[in-house]
């Protein structure tokens, strides 16, 4: 398996179909077919389906290009970063965060990078908390702001600080919109839960069950939309962090209570791959993450009780 068989392999996943993969790579379409007949051959296993539409990848070629993702996104970064010499950063840089994040923290993070670091390339990918950590301890990320990342493998990990939970429903109109529950009436909110694998959920779970606290699920989604539209036609509660909820909370439809006896919290951490050299790229990104991050928490916009947020040491 050499870089040629992935760049080619990689075109034909993303273009679906070998035609359009050598029109891209400008090779004839024979060649490109022996080159992922003898990727096949060397692997062992059918990499893609053929199709009257095209090529769908099979279970193998799925996981196959998780790891051609970053293998060529790392000889690209290693490219730029040697070739530029001492010019400025040069390269793509692919930030990941959760979906909690991403409202708050994309468009000052590509508005500071465009304007500061003109030769770098950045990737923004949202997702929720798990997809977050999927990218980053694949080794596709280069930077990822990760919820409770302690035990995710092969990532270098800061706790950047603490924040709240709040449990949020449709605000009645009369009574304050911002408020305290104890964690021991949760059981009577009947809540619209995410997917098991998301770590807000996770932890508020744990928490429960350590107090000896039944929580009472009556919806499982898996969109964010369809939270919100579930939580303003007044349909249950769900628990989230103020950075999800204040994208919303100018709309005077929603009311939050923070969790209390004892409080609902969680750990964001800024991350990064262990096992490869940090390039200027990503260092000069994330010396920017870092302060729009510093800019959100001052403001308000998301409370949060600092760790090593304000520390340069580790910069």
């Amino acid at each position: 398996m050499n870089s040629r068989q992935l760049q080619y392999f990689d075109a034909v996943l993303r273009e679906g179909g070998f035609s359009a993969a050598s029109r891209k790579l400008n090779v004839a379409q024979p060649a490109l077919s022996g080159h992922i007949a003898a990727l096949e051959a060397e692997l062992g296993v059918k990499l893609f389906e053929r199709t009257n539409k095209g090529v769908t990848p099979t279970s193998a070629g799925i996981r196959l290009g998780r790891h051609a993702e970053a293998i060529l996104r790392q000889l690209e970064s290693a490219r730029a970063d040697i070739s530029g010499g001492d010019d400025s950063p040069s390269g793509e840089v692919m930030v990941a965060l959760p979906l909690t994040a991403a409202y708050l923290l994309a468009a000052p993070l590509y508005a500071r990078v465009t304007s500061e670091l003109p030769r770098v390339t950045l990737r923004i990918v949202e997702g929720l908390s798990f997809e977050s950590g999927d990218i980053m301890s694949s080794g596709r990320g280069d930077l990822g702001l990760v919820p409770n990342a302690a035990d995710i493998p092969n990532l270098e990990a800061v706790s950047l600080f603490h924040e709240n939970l709040y449990l949020v429903g449709k605000w009645d109109g009369t009574s304050p919109r911002i408020g305290e529950v104890p964690l021991k009436q949760l059981p009577d909110y009947p809540l619209i839960q995410t997917h098991k694998r998301v770590v807000l959920r996770r932890a508020i779970e744990e928490l429960a069950a350590a107090e000896g606290v039944r929580l009472t699920t009556s919806h499982e989604i898996t969109g964010l939309h369809v939270m919100y539209s579930m939580l303003e036609a007044g349909l249950g509660y769900a628990i989230m962090n103020w950075a999800l909820l204040g994208s919303r909370w100018n709309m005077n439809v929603l009311a939050a209570w923070k969790i209390i006896e004892p409080e609902a919290r969680r750990t964001i951490s800024l991350t990064w791959p262990k096992d490869r050299p940090m390039t200027d790229a990503v260092r000069a990104v994330r010396q920017i993450l870092v302060e729009v991050l510093r800019d959100v928490v001052r403001d308000g916009r998301w409370p949060a009780s600092e760790i090593a947020l304000w520390d340069n040491d580790w910069l």
